[in-house]
């Protein structure tokens, strides 16, 4: 059980933070989140972020908690900045991630030009991954971006069908979303928010960038279902409260808002 994985499950929840407003501009919003694996409160994380008209920008933070915080030394922090095009689609401009994580200090940092994204730091470099071909970057959009596009969508149209292929640096995946649908949240660990909320379902699967000769290779590659809970909240619009998902090593994971959120 890697933290890589830890930080990868908690970034897709964290993303969701970054375009939940309405057509004008809110101000900046201050959430905080609880990640479970297996029932056990394993990461914090915190999202700053802000919705403009005309793009958006944003940071998340994450730290390990309880128990596993005396073993394991983890703080990341990554941050995106990015545009909306006339056509409701997203446009990176950059996304950066760096920090402590699996022992070592680990950046990464893509810089978008003609939709496509440039790979201007990753440190250490991931040798033993299998190299993405750039013919497949064109059109994809960074881990936070994605999140964005989703919400702009939902907000806008009401609806968050689509699909997305998503470029983190060193991996390749698609994720497929629809609906939403009105459902009750989940209750059971110590949730901010109750009640009715809209329900967006998701499956997630990797597509290229796999560490050589993994065991894991088929797992990996398969696809991951989960679902995300939105509240529309007074002068924010819809909020990211609950993200449930499938991690193909991990399992269950389970994202929560731990404190309500006011403008």
């Amino acid at each position: 059980m890697t933290f890589k994985a830890f930080a990868a499950g908690a970034a897709l929840a964290l993303l969701a933070g970054l375009g939940c407003g309405s057509a004008r501009a809110d101000g900046q919003v201050n959430a905080a989140y609880a990640v479970y694996i297996k029932g056990f409160h394993v990461l914090n994380a915190q999202a700053s972020y802000q919705l403009q008209p005309w793009g958006y920008g944003g940071s998340t933070q994450i730290k390990p908690a309880g128990l596993i915080s005396w073993f394991v030394t983890m703080d990341v922090t990554s941050r995106v900045q990015g545009q909306f095009t006339p056509d409701g689609n997203v446009q990176p401009v950059l996304f950066d991630s760096g920090g402590i994580s699996r022992g070592k200090h680990r950046h990464v940092r893509l810089e978008f030009s003609n939709d496509t994204p440039k790979v201007v730091d990753l440190q250490p470099p991931e040798t033993d991954r299998e190299p993405i071909p750039d013919s497949s970057l064109p059109h994809t959009v960074d881990t936070l971006s994605g999140m964005a596009h989703l919400l702009h969508s939902l907000t806008t149209t009401g609806k968050c069908n689509g699909s997305q292929i998503v470029f983190d640096g060193i991996r390749l995946s698609e994720m497929v979303v629809h609906g939403p649908t009105m459902a009750d949240i989940p209750q059971g660990q110590d949730e901010a928010y109750s009640g009715q909320a809209m329900r967006c379902d998701f499956v997630g699967r990797q597509l290229a960038g796999f560490v050589k000769d993994s065991p894991n290779r088929e797992k990996l590659a398969s696809p991951q279902p989960g679902e995300v809970w939105f509240r529309k909240i007074d002068g924010l619009g819809l909020v990211p409260v609950r993200i449930e998902f499938n991690h193909p090593k991990l399992g269950h994971v389970m994202v929560v808002m731990q404190h309500a959120v006011t403008p």
